[in-house]
């Protein structure tokens, strides 16, 4: 039988078949052999306690940025009380901060998605651009979802991105809970008793927070702060539910 009379597609003559398209939002490592995120992610992976240490700096680094911005709103200079150990419990020790971090990742990589589809699927892509004009819209090339404009590898520019992201968002993160406590009378309502005190402090205090060497507290009715040193505090009380109150009986169905 005569193979001209059973034609076959040519990938199929060659053992090849269609490559699919490739979805992913994880960007191309390739080009980016000089990237400064790539060299540092390598070295790191050789030496485990360099990560370490960065990790470190990084959060101490963001503790002492939100700390300004929370503390800057009542008028404390917070640099001044605080101890270098204070920098890495602040960064670390409200979770909205994981967050926002997770929240940046996730939309340079939305961002970026075109950019990387492009990389990953050039031919397919190339097609698709040259078919109509709604592909052209989501998958053309653009100043907003390229990094050629910032000059700068695509790994170390989408870090830039995510880190600038994460601090504007968690320096207006801590100023709203800021203007909450100070002007609409939210956050933990204390009572605060001092050393060789017989009784508490008058009025109950809004706890701005602590270190390791001194409790941070607002005073709403004279609108002013004040850090306390822990050694002069014998005890800070949350205000509790009120005792006596008769709990309310569950409503009774009409037969």
């Amino acid at each position: 039988m005569d193979s001209s009379d059973n034609p076959t597609p040519a990938g199929a003559r060659a053992g090849t078949s269609p490559r699919a398209f490739d979805w992913s939002l994880i960007p191309v490592s390739e080009g980016n052999e000089d990237s400064i995120v790539l060299q540092a992610s390598r070295r790191m992976q050789r030496e485990p306690a360099l990560l370490f240490t960065t990790a470190y700096l990084l959060v101490s680094a963001l503790g002492l940025w939100c700390s300004y911005w929370f503390y800057r709103g009542f008028g404390v200079s917070i640099l001044d009380y605080l101890q270098a150990s204070d920098f890495l419990v602040a960064g670390v020790r409200d979770p909205v901060y994981i967050g926002l971090l997770l929240l940046g990742m996730l939309l340079v990589l939305l961002v970026t998605w075109p950019e990387t589809l492009r990389l990953r699927n050039p031919d397919t892509v190339a097609r698709l651009i040259g078919r109509n004009r709604l592909w052209r819209l989501l998958l053309g090339r653009s100043v907003f979802t390229s990094w050629e404009a910032t000059r700068m590898r695509p790994l170390t520019a989408m870090t830039v991105a995510v880190t600038l992201f994460m601090a504007v968002a968690a320096a207006g993160y801590v100023s709203q809970r800021g203007d909450d406590i100070r002007d609409r009378r939210a956050g933990d309502t204390v009572t605060v008793h001092l050393i060789g005190d017989a009784t508490a402090l008058p009025g109950q205090a809004r706890l701005l927070g602590t270190s390791s060497a001194f409790v941070f507290l607002w005073w709403p009715a004279q609108r002013r702060a004040e850090a306390v040193p822990i050694a002069a505090v014998r005890r800070v009380q949350a205000a509790g539910v009120r005792r006596g109150a008769a709990p309310t009986p569950p409503a009774r169905t009409a037969r």
